[in-house]
């Protein structure tokens, strides 16, 4: 694996919240904080990891309408949970999570209560959701960090390759190594807000080929340039997004209303008017 070019702790928290400050022009803030329990936040992480913010809301919100409770959700078939998911990547996958996820929570406690997790140590509860099957380390590290409060770095796919573009994470890191060592670069109070902006710049849907398709140099990417290399990649997004005209969009008929056909109705002649009597002249 290449090394990442040595750079002092200081200087890279720098750098990060050089970053966060470029972004917060260009994208919207997170929207409120929900206090959820601990197993809420478990089945938010996977709607959340390598999707953004918005979609995950919705697609959280389908899980809860579609299904009466927890118990209802848990005894579903993948195909039952698999259209939740509709326009997130994965759809299977995350079924498969969030059965799995609550058949272990429900078999240990014969509820749905996982708040004992919070009271064990760090190391204890990494190796209590590690148990869990289909569980990835973004879904164990957005857990830990939000409903247990500890210094984690929730990092998805999307996030990595981002990172390693901006010279933050070695190329062919994993998700668990970019997030080990971004540990170092952010407070944990700064935590929540960096990653929001980090998830915000990696979804961005004209920037997404950038990180995923050019194969990255050998010894990574200079991180000390990654301030003017995203600003750049922004700027030039943006007036190619002015430079293409707007599709107009074919105009659709309400649903539900059936259209209204109007038949023309045939002129019809006029009666010719009978003209008045002549008057008679007086003898």
């Amino acid at each position: 694996m290449a090394i990442l070019k040595k750079t002092k702790a200081s200087d890279l928290q720098g750098l990060c919240k050089k970053l966060v400050t470029l972004l917060k022009k260009h994208y919207k803030p997170a929207g409120h904080k929900k206090d959820r329990t601990v197993l809420e936040t478990m089945l938010y992480a996977v709607c959340l990891e390598n999707s953004t913010q918005e979609v995950a809301d919705v697609a959280y919100d389908r899980l809860h309408s579609v299904f009466h409770d927890m118990n209802e959700i848990r005894v579903s078939t993948y195909s039952e949970l698999t259209p939740v998911f509709e326009g997130l990547s994965e759809p299977e996958a995350r079924a498969a999570r969030v059965r799995a996820i609550l058949q272990y929570v429900f078999e240990i406690n014969f509820d749905f209560d996982f708040e004992p997790l919070k009271r064990k140590t760090l190391e204890l509860a990494e190796k209590q959701l590690q148990k869990i099957r289909f569980i990835t380390s973004f879904i164990q590290a957005h857990t830990l960090h939000t409903a247990l409060g500890t210094h984690m770095i929730p990092i998805d796919d999307h996030m990595r390759d981002a990172a390693v573009w901006l010279g933050l994470a070695v190329p062919g890191a994993t998700t668990h190594d970019a997030s080990d060592g971004l540990k170092g670069a952010i407070l944990k109070s700064d935590a929540p807000v960096f990653c929001h902006y980090l998830r915000s710049f990696a979804s961005d849907p004209r920037l997404l080929p950038h990180f995923t398709k050019p194969k990255p140099p050998p010894e990574g990417f200079d991180v000390d340039e990654m301030i003017d290399r995203a600003e750049d990649l922004i700027a030039n997004a943006d007036k190619a997004a002015k430079a293409k005209p707007a599709v107009k969009a074919a105009p659709t008929k309400p649903i539900g209303k059936p259209a209204v056909h109007h038949e023309t109705k045939k002129p019809t002649a006029k009666r010719p008017t009978k003209a008045a009597p002549a008057k008679k002249k007086p003898r």
